[in-house]
């Protein structure tokens, strides 16, 4: 199959993907009021409104990653902050955890900021579910800045390191999506926390001038 045809549809199909599982976030968010708003007890329409808000969260963090703004360039800054207060909303503050986010100014293409944002995903959601554990508190931080050759991308906790159940998949998809980027993959841990550092090439200025051309609209 001709990959300029097949890539357009792979765009197509995770896009429709991405729609269906919103489409799915928003008929479990109506059959929770549906089946739980009713009730008198304080206690479940408390608990109806926390999960009502974490799904919500959610559905941000997936809007954001499936950007389909048809912007060739995105400002790295604004698209990432927004994605890490919407993972922060949906699975640090309800663990009593908080996010640190800091970034240089800058564009870059749309789909390294999308696999950043994954990258991003994954790594503070591992974070929440395993750094932290029977502990009240903690800190993640995220960081992205420009080097000498191009993007650092960190993603840090405060946690406990790296044990067995934070070393499966969800670190080869991490590996996956940095191989993706041209990018090289290092992870230190110890019992302060852990530091996974992303470093990306500067995209070449052709492909920074295609995505700019691309972007604009013809002449009439």
């Amino acid at each position: 199959m001709n990959s300029a045809i097949a890539e357009p549809d792979a765009r197509l199909a995770s896009r429709e993907a991405n729609h269906r599982f919103l489409n799915t976030l928003t008929a479990l968010h109506g059959l929770l009021r549906t089946d739980f708003g009713g009730f008198a007890d304080p206690a479940v329409r408390d608990a109806v409104i926390v999960f009502s808000s974490r799904i919500d969260a959610f559905a941000s963090v997936h809007r954001t990653l499936g950007d389909d703004s048809g912007e060739a360039l995105l400002d790295a800054s604004a698209h990432l902050a927004r994605l890490c207060a919407e993972l922060c909303a949906a699975h640090l503050e309800p663990r009593g955890l908080h996010c640190e986010f800091r970034c240089d100014s800058g564009t870059l293409p749309r789909e390294t900021c999308q696999k950043l944002g994954l990258i991003i995903v994954e790594l503070v959601t591992n974070a929440a579910k395993h750094a932290f554990v029977d502990r009240g508190s903690g800190r993640v931080s995220v960081c992205l800045r420009r080097g000498e050759r191009g993007w650092v991308c960190q993603v840090a906790d405060n946690g406990s390191g790296l044990r067995g159940d934070r070393k499966g998949d969800g670190m080869t998809l991490v590996q996956g999506l940095a191989h993706a980027l041209d990018g090289a993959l290092t992870v230190h841990s110890d019992p302060a926390g852990v530091i996974v550092t992303v470093s990306l090439p500067d995209p070449p200025l052709d492909a920074l001038l295609w995505a700019q051309a691309a972007a604009a609209p013809c002449d009439a």
